[in-house]
Protein backbone atom coordinates (compact mmCIF):
# COMPACT_ATOMS: atom_id res chain seq x y z
CA UNK A 1 0.00 0.00 0.00
CA UNK A 2 1.39 3.58 -0.57
CA UNK A 3 0.25 5.52 1.66
CA UNK A 4 2.62 8.82 2.25
CA UNK A 5 1.39 10.41 5.98
CA UNK A 6 2.07 13.67 5.12
CA UNK A 7 0.47 14.03 1.48
CA UNK A 8 -2.45 16.23 1.19
CA UNK A 9 -4.86 16.45 -1.06
CA UNK A 10 -4.02 19.34 -3.86
CA UNK A 11 -7.58 18.71 -5.83
CA UNK A 12 -10.50 17.30 -5.06
CA UNK A 13 -13.23 16.87 -7.64
CA UNK A 14 -16.63 15.07 -8.09
CA UNK A 15 -16.60 13.18 -11.46
CA UNK A 16 -19.95 13.32 -12.71
CA UNK A 17 -22.64 12.30 -10.02
CA UNK A 18 -20.23 8.58 -9.48
CA UNK A 19 -17.51 9.84 -8.31
CA UNK A 20 -14.91 11.76 -6.42
CA UNK A 21 -10.94 12.06 -7.90
CA UNK A 22 -8.59 13.63 -5.15
CA UNK A 23 -5.15 14.57 -6.28
CA UNK A 24 -2.54 14.30 -3.57
CA UNK A 25 1.04 16.36 -3.20
CA UNK A 26 2.91 13.21 -3.54
CA UNK A 27 1.48 13.00 -6.98
CA UNK A 28 -0.85 9.77 -6.03
CA UNK A 29 -4.61 10.01 -7.46
CA UNK A 30 -7.42 8.63 -5.68
CA UNK A 31 -10.44 7.47 -7.00
CA UNK A 32 -13.82 6.71 -5.27
CA UNK A 33 -16.92 5.90 -6.25
CA UNK A 34 -19.82 7.53 -4.62
CA UNK A 35 -21.38 3.78 -3.20
CA UNK A 36 -17.95 2.73 -2.17
CA UNK A 37 -17.25 6.27 -0.32
CA UNK A 38 -20.93 5.91 1.35
CA UNK A 39 -20.73 2.93 2.62
CA UNK A 40 -17.58 4.11 4.74
CA UNK A 41 -18.60 7.07 6.34
CA UNK A 42 -16.70 7.69 9.45
CA UNK A 43 -19.90 9.26 11.45
CA UNK A 44 -20.79 7.81 14.74
CA UNK A 45 -24.19 7.00 13.02
CA UNK A 46 -22.79 5.03 10.38
CA UNK A 47 -20.21 3.26 12.18
CA UNK A 48 -22.77 1.49 14.61
CA UNK A 49 -24.60 0.16 11.43
CA UNK A 50 -24.33 -3.67 10.14
CA UNK A 51 -21.20 -3.75 7.43
CA UNK A 52 -22.62 -2.76 4.38
CA UNK A 53 -26.01 -1.52 4.81
CA UNK A 54 -25.73 2.36 4.78
CA UNK A 55 -28.08 3.98 2.33
CA UNK A 56 -26.58 4.54 -1.31
CA UNK A 57 -29.89 4.95 -2.40
CA UNK A 58 -32.38 7.92 -2.33
CA UNK A 59 -35.93 8.20 -1.37
CA UNK A 60 -36.69 8.64 -5.11
CA UNK A 61 -34.53 5.63 -6.51
CA UNK A 62 -31.67 7.23 -7.40
CA UNK A 63 -28.10 6.87 -6.43
CA UNK A 64 -27.31 9.57 -3.83
CA UNK A 65 -23.94 11.52 -4.44
CA UNK A 66 -22.21 14.80 -2.56
CA UNK A 67 -24.10 18.13 -3.13
CA UNK A 68 -21.39 19.21 -1.24
CA UNK A 69 -17.63 18.70 -0.57
CA UNK A 70 -15.63 20.93 1.93
CA UNK A 71 -12.28 21.40 3.72
CA UNK A 72 -12.82 20.88 7.42
CA UNK A 73 -9.31 22.44 8.84
CA UNK A 74 -6.14 20.81 7.19
CA UNK A 75 -6.84 17.76 8.06
CA UNK A 76 -10.06 16.05 6.48
CA UNK A 77 -13.02 16.84 4.20
CA UNK A 78 -16.63 16.48 4.95
CA UNK A 79 -19.47 15.79 2.21
CA UNK A 80 -22.66 16.50 2.24
CA UNK A 81 -25.20 13.76 0.83
CA UNK A 82 -28.12 14.10 -1.61
CA UNK A 83 -30.33 12.95 1.40
CA UNK A 84 -28.97 15.51 3.42
CA UNK A 85 -26.62 13.12 5.49
CA UNK A 86 -23.51 15.20 6.64
CA UNK A 87 -22.13 14.24 9.66
CA UNK A 88 -19.28 11.79 8.49
CA UNK A 89 -15.80 13.64 7.98
CA UNK A 90 -13.46 11.56 5.97
CA UNK A 91 -9.81 12.29 7.35
CA UNK A 92 -6.96 12.68 5.05
CA UNK A 93 -5.62 9.55 6.52
CA UNK A 94 -8.82 7.82 6.11
CA UNK A 95 -9.01 8.60 2.27
CA UNK A 96 -5.63 7.10 1.86
CA UNK A 97 -6.40 4.00 3.78
CA UNK A 98 -9.49 3.77 1.99
CA UNK A 99 -8.12 4.44 -1.60
CA UNK A 100 -9.58 1.52 -3.88
CA UNK A 101 -6.64 1.48 -6.45
CA UNK A 102 -4.71 -1.72 -7.68
CA UNK A 103 -1.83 0.03 -6.20
CA UNK A 104 -3.08 0.67 -2.77
CA UNK A 105 -5.05 -2.39 -2.11
CA UNK A 106 -3.52 -5.12 -4.73
CA UNK A 107 -5.43 -7.66 -3.02
CA UNK A 108 -8.78 -6.64 -3.48
CA UNK A 109 -10.39 -6.03 -7.33
CA UNK A 110 -10.09 -2.39 -8.01
CA UNK A 111 -13.79 -2.44 -9.25
CA UNK A 112 -15.16 -2.41 -5.21
CA UNK A 113 -14.43 1.12 -4.63
CA UNK A 114 -12.70 2.60 -8.55
CA UNK A 115 -14.47 4.24 -10.33
CA UNK A 116 -15.08 2.82 -13.97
Amino acid sequence: MTQSTTAIPTDIRRIGKSAIEILWSDGHRSEFTNHYLRQHCPCATCRERPPRTLPVVGAGGTELYPSQIGVVGRYAISIQWSDGHDAGIYSYRTLRELCPCAECRPERPVSEGAAS
